[in-house]
């Protein structure tokens, strides 16, 4: 599964940047069904329930000009992931995913959560930057 998109945001680089790196703000807002999630340095981990599927997810965030996240995702299967994340005044994202629940994530939510994730992220971009005063 492949997903990409672009969206403005109106905020400078820096701190988009700052908070797009942020698992915690990222992860809870691409992936909906993540309900937990504990951030340690570069790595993170969660869970979640899709439908009637428990799952778990774990990475790593890489930070460089592009900002990307390679993910698992653990359950009745197995699912890897990425999310790239280029900043600037046209963001542009892209969703990779493949295994456990892919199909179930394709026909019914990915896309969906992915637009959503981005129709809001300028607004949620000026509430994180209010929240953490940057």
């Amino acid at each position: 599964m492949l997903i990409q998109r672009e969206a403005k945001v109106s905020h400078e680089i820096g701190p988009v940047h700052t908070i797009l790196s942020d698992p915690a703000f990222v992860i809870p807002r691409v992936l909906p069904p993540v309900k937990v999630i504990e951030v340690t340095g570069n790595s993170f981990k969660g869970s979640g329930q899709h439908f009637v599927y428990l799952f778990g997810i774990s990475g790593t965030v890489y930070r460089g000009v592009d900002i990307t996240y390679v993910f698992s995702i653990k359950g009745n299967g197995t699912g890897n992931g990425r999310i790239v994340i280029s900043p600037g005044s046209l963001l542009k994202f892209t969703l990779e995913y493949e295994g456990y629940m892919e199909r179930n994530l394709r026909l019914f939510s990915a896309s969906k959560w992915v637009d959503n994730f981005l129709k809001n992220l300028d607004e949620d971009i000026r509430i994180e930057r209010i929240r953490r005063k940057i």
